[in-house]
């Protein structure tokens, strides 16, 4: 961007730079910016963390701190500045020269450096200049792009714009699917990159990865490419990589991200592993119930199955139905579906809760379900009929393997 607005005459010597960023692009901008000489005002949330912060200021930028999460505030502001005349905005989310890189750079790479293999690209969207310009490149090539955009709160480096400030290089058609990722799965399959694999990578790479987990789980031959795209240390800070914030791994997870859960549990968790299909949970404010299943037969096993598996030194991974609405009568619910033909990967045809399966998990991802109990632990009348059900299950089958 910075070359491009020099070869326009846009930007000249001395000019002050200033821009809206959340991070990865601030700091990029800093450095080059530092060896172009210009001057520069990045303009970001408060709640970005301290390493960010501090690898911009180490080239030379001045920060300008707007609300926790605000970057529709930080971006009109960048924009507010620029028309007092106190610099120049390159302005990432409308600039056509943030794709143009990709078009030239990325997506030529990625087709070459797989042999033009490549059948499927997953990308997060912030500025959504990265899943734009490798659109560009490789959609004439039959390759499927995938995006991605948090599902709830906010998730560094991944944007779920408001329609008034969707970049103006975003284009919906150039993108095949949308999945939304959630800022605990992002954040449990970050910790899973950096202990699993040595890769140290942040929030927004370790919902990408995700994400890709999910593709992958639902096609065959093919050969997938993901951008991780932001580093792990520049998070120390925060803790989200800490012992502690990992002590409950694995979380519970919904239908839209058990296959990326079940696809972890050989990688990142101790065995031998179960996975208990539950209902859906009530409210916090429940009068009778506060976050507690719906179902009153998961109310009384979850808790055993939970001891019981630790007993083992396993790993239980929960993976909650839904609402009442959505499980009760729906022969449609992806859970109650069997397995595509020729896939052995996912859960399927479960048509009562709550269920207990023993999955056999694969250290490089995979597994497929060794045995199930179910119809028992409906049929279970106190906790202590569940407990013995639950413990004479687990006891029959924590030695099998795939």
């Amino acid at each position: 961007m910075i070359k491009r607005a020099e070869e326009s005459g846009r930007l000249s010597p001395g000019q002050t730079l200033i821009e809206a960023t959340s991070g990865n692009t601030g700091i990029a901008l800093a450095m080059a910016a530092a060896i172009r000489g210009y001057p520069l005002k990045l303009i970001m949330p408060s709640n970005m963390t301290e390493e960010r912060k501090a690898s911009m200021a180490a080239y030379g930028a001045q920060l300008i701190e707007v609300g926790a999460g605000a970057m529709e505030e930080a971006r009109d502001l960048a924009l507010a500045m620029q028309e007092r005349g106190e610099g120049v905005v390159l302005d990432q989310f409308a600039n056509t020269d943030n794709p143009r890189a990709h078009v030239e750079g990325t997506g030529p790479e990625l087709w070459e450096q797989t042999g033009g293999r490549l059948t499927h690209f997953v990308s997060s969207m912030g500025t959504t200049g990265t899943i734009m310009g490798v659109s560009e490149a490789l959609s004439p090539k039959g390759v499927r792009i995938v995006g991605l955009q948090p599902k709830d709160g906010n998730i560094p480096g991944i944007r779920r714009w408001p329609e008034e400030y969707l970049p103006k290089i975003f284009d919906r058609s150039r993108v095949d699917e949308v999945i939304d990722i959630t800022q605990r799965e992002s954040q449990e399959c970050m910790r899973a990159l950096a202990r699993c694999e040595g890769v140290l990578a942040g929030v927004s790479s370790g919902g990408a990865v995700s994400a890709a987990l999910r593709v992958s789980a639902a096609v065959d031959d093919a050969v997938i490419a993901v951008i991780v795209c932001d580093r792990g240390d520049r998070y120390l800070s925060s803790g989200l990589l800490s012992a502690e914030a990992g002590a409950d791994d694995p979380a519970p997870v919904g239908v839209a991200e058990h296959l990326s859960a079940l696809a972890l549990l050989g990688t990142a968790h101790p065995g031998p592993h179960y996975v208990y299909v539950s209902s859906g949970r009530y409210p916090d404010d429940h009068p009778e119930h506060p976050n507690e299943p719906w179902c009153g037969d998961c109310r009384r096993s979850l808790p055993a199955a939970r001891a019981a598996v630790v007993e083992t030194g396993g790993t239980l991974l929960v993976v909650e139905a839904g609402t009442r609405e959505e499980w009760k009568g729906n022969d449609a619910h992806p859970l109650r579906q069997p397995l595509r033909e020729g896939c052995t990967f996912g859960l399927a045809s479960v048509q009562g809760l709550p269920t207990l399966l023993r999955w056999g998990a694969s250290p490089t991802g995979g597994g497929a379900e060794l045995a199930r109990c179910g119809p028992e632990l409906e049929a279970a009348e106190t906790e202590a009929d569940a407990a013995r059900i639950v413990g004479e299950f687990i006891e029959s089958t924590k030695g099998l393997s795939l």
